[in-house]
């Protein structure tokens, strides 16, 4: 039997489709807790995560309550995993009197035959002690057969064992063999007479009720009895949980219990039902057994809810919200999920009153609670509280205490946080912590938002930066940036340089360059240990310097960045092909294939191409910047060519163009929209047009002025369309779209209405633009 209860937010947006990975519920949850430093593997089944529960291994093969059962019948003087080989691994025809194995030699030496007897029984029943694979039941009646007959015997043996611990030993496989062949009436006449509920002192006795309560009738009654099992048995945990109905109230469940403890282990479980808040589930575990591990685990999992509900969309950016699928524009826009953070830190809060009221004294582990109370007061933003806690447990816990790992990654958090605005940096008493924590990627790049949002983008950059360094290879840090809106939600970051170029301004990009130069040279030990950036990462900063320029259109400054890298730079990473060090060739996708001035994509040549230069980022910013100067200078007879040129260059510049790598580090055919700051100019040529302008109001011809015309017609349909997809609702009907277009392009029907003469060669295709063009003298 299996059943699915999902217990966590899933993040589903409306862009997420087949053809691609977006990364939602586990891939973007952030948390702190390292389960392997608290002291509730036993519940591992049971951690919070985003993902349905599911059996873990951790939690059945830690738990050896059998086998400590047989060591205590051999006085000790066999260790586990002895007794172990043999329950797991020996066949009947293993057990001999000849065996090496510890356990085997101990019973033969004891002449204990009784036990002796048992094992190599209970190996008879091994094969029968499982349901049946066979798809076309030809043996379903055999096994049914042979189970009756080991069943009768192992009620024989029960009765005739001189020892009760075998007698309930051979009862219970009568009992398991009974369910096999789904005799329940067998489960509830042999438990009867060898088993009671009120006295599971054993793995025995809980192997029983297990059970016993799946032929218990009532609904209520099965509850409790699996209550019990879960409580008593780790390795029956996940089983009693599957087959744990929810659905039956509570109070009829606790109506039937018989003490506090009965009831405590009821809660335990309908607790692990509830995938919301659960605080009132715990507040009354703890009235009623303030003891119980399960309670500290309850509030293990609430904590790592809220770790989840606070940090994953205030680190992120990515909503936790189990309702979103893209429609409700609120869910869509970061700032809101950002603000929404904040209704669960007033949750938190509350489970930090509660903490605060009750005894520790009388708590298991009363240094988890307190450690969940440091994590609380930092989620609810009381720093200078955090950090006393803190400070309590750090005298306490000693030093290999497992916990004071998360203690002090939220010390670190605490000292990162408690800065005041511009003023943030890396405080010196986390430096330790960071390095001991550098490959945590979740933890470090938390340190480094925090510092993003107090205005320090240097130092979080180097943070960020530092992922790729990290030995973790499989978990990825998937986050946004708060100018995402809906239109972008499908963009998400992986990458710091991917996160810089789409979110930092030229000024932070320069400031970032700086750090690490200023770093580089640093004899801190701490930048030494933590993250040194290399020369081939400062020269792809100073290529986006340079590229950002260029989306602002600042192309003096753009080629100032660009000259500190150099020709031999450009012409590695942006020549037509390119070498991988073994002497073989490929093809780059960020080329530049054609010069930009004279070539045009889907468009047969025009231009003669008169200058010959090798193209790159540099040359072409460098060339740009001439070409505009000779347009503007009102002496050059040329004007209105250098203009066109520059146009040009200016559209293939765009998404449409051969030159998009001036502006993107790649393209996709999927659609171009993006936060970067040119993302209009990049999508509708905005510039081409204009400068297609600018050669029209220095034309001559009246053929030359009708092919700048058609240009910006042409320019001026990107800017429809880019206007027409982001403003449009989805009820948008475009059986006339492409008359509409050209009805309201304005350029058209000014090269309709001026130059009608030239207006069909246009208009009818791109094989008159060669004419046109040497037409203008």
């Amino acid at each position: 039997m299996k059943k699915l209860v999902i217990f966590t937010a899933i993040l589903l947006s409306s862009v997420f489709s087949a053809c691609g990975f977006y990364p939602y519920g586990e891939d973007v949850r952030f948390y702190f807790l390292n389960p392997k430093n608290f002291s509730y593997q036993a519940y591992s089944s049971f951690y919070y995560s985003a993902l349905s529960f599911e059996q873990n291994s951790e939690a059945v093969n830690s738990n050896h309550d059998n086998e400590k059962l047989w060591r205590k019948y051999c006085d000790n003087k066999v260790i586990l995993t002895d007794i172990s080989t043999v329950l797991e691994d020996f066949s009947f025809s293993d057990i001999q009197e000849n065996s090496v194995n510890p356990f085997l030699h101990y019973l033969y030496s004891k002449k204990d035959i009784e036990a002796i007897n048992y094992l190599k029984f209970a190996k008879n029943c091994e094969y029968f002690n499982t349901w049946q694979d066979d798809p076309w039941e030809r043996n379903e009646y055999s096994a049914i057969t042979k189970r009756n007959d080991l069943l009768n015997k192992a009620t024989v043996l029960a009765s005739k064992s001189r020892k009760p611990e075998f007698k309930k030993r051979y009862a219970f496989l009568a009992i398991r063999l009974a369910f096999y062949n789904k005799d329940m009436k067998s489960i509830e006449k042999v438990y009867g007479q060898y088993f009671s509920e009120d006295h599971v002192n054993s793995v025995i006795d809980v192997w029983a009720l297990y059970f016993k309560a799946i032929s218990e009738p009532n609904p209520a009654l099965k509850n409790l009895y699996f209550a019990k099992v879960f409580a008593a048995s780790p390795a029956k945990r996940f089983v009693s949980w599957q087959y744990f109905a929810s659905k039956v109230p509570i109070n009829d469940v606790l109506n039937l219990a018989k003490n506090e403890k009965e009831k405590a282990n009821v809660l335990l479980l309908y607790g692990l039902y509830n995938p919301d808040k659960n605080l009132e589930n715990i507040k009354q575990i703890y009235a009623e057994n303030p003891g119980y591990d399960g309670l500290s685990f309850l509030l293990y999992r609430e904590l790592s809810k809220l770790e989840d509900w606070v940090f994953t969309p205030y680190y992120s950016l990515f909503s936790t919200n189990d309702d979103y699928w893209g429609s409700d524009s609120e869910n869509e826009n970061e700032r809101k999920i950002l603000e929404r953070s904040d209704v669960d830190r007033a949750y938190a809060k509350q489970v930090l009153e509660f903490i605060d009221s009750v005894d520790l004294s009388k708590v298991e582990n009363p240094n988890f609670w307190k450690y969940t109370r440091a994590e609380l007061l930092f989620m609810t933003k009381k720093y200078t509280e955090s950090l006393n806690q803190i400070e309590e447990l750090e005298r306490i816990l000693p030093a290999q205490n497992l916990m004071r790992n998360n203690v002090e990654m939220i010390k670190a958090l605490n000292l990162f946080a408690n800065q005041n605005y511009v003023n943030a940096e890396i405080p010196d008493a986390a430096k330790e912590i960071i390095i001991k924590n550098k490959d945590n990627k979740h933890f470090i790049f938390a340190l480094g938002r925090e510092l993003e949002y107090l205005g320090n983008t240097d130092d979080a950059a180097l943070l960020y930066a530092s992922l790729i360094r990290s030995k973790d290879d499989y978990n990825f840090v998937y986050y946004k940036s708060l100018k995402n809106s809906h239109h972008t939600f499908g963009t998400y970051y992986v990458d710091y340089f991917d996160y810089l170029d789409a979110v930092y301004s030229p000024e932070q990009v320069s400031g970032f360059i700086d750090k690490i130069k200023v770093l580089n040279n640093n004899t801190d030990s701490f930048y030494r240990n933590f993250y040194s950036v290399d020369q081939s990462e400062i020269n792809s900063l100073y290529d986006l310097l340079g590229t950002k320029y260029i989306r602002q259109n600042k192309l003096n400054l753009a080629l100032h960045a660009f000259n500190k890298l150099g020709e031999n730079y450009f012409n590695a990473q942006y020549s037509l092909w390119e070498r991988d060090g073994k002497d073989n060739y490929y093809s780059s996708s960020k080329v530049f294939d054609q010069n930009p001035f004279y070539h045009l994509k889907y468009t047969p040549d025009f231009i003669p191409e008169k200058e010959h230069f090798r193209v790159n980022k540099v040359s072409v910013t460098r060339k740009l910047i001439e070409y505009l100067n000779k347009a503007n200078n009102l002496k050059e007879k040329d004007r209105d060519y250098y203009y066109f040129l520059v146009a040009i260059c200016y559209y293939n510049m765009s998404q449409y163009g051969n030159a998009w790598m001036m502006r993107r580090y790649s393209v996709s055919s999927a659609g171009n929209y993006s936060i970067r700051e040119d993302n209009q100019e990049f999508n509708t040529a905005g510039l081409a047009k204009f400068y297609y302008g600018k050669a029209l109001e220095n034309a001559q011809t009246d053929k030359f002025k009708a092919l700048c015309l058609r240009m910006q017609g042409r320019c001026e349909n990107y800017s429809y369309d880019f206007n027409i997809e982001n403003t449009i609702n989805s009820s948008f009907q475009t059986d006339n779209y492409e008359n509409v277009r050209f009805e309201q392009n304005k350029y058209y029907q000014d090269l309709k209405s001026k130059y009608s003469n030239q207006y069909e060669d246009m208009i009818s295709g791109c094989e008159s633009f060669k004419a046109y063009f040497k037409a203008r003298r």
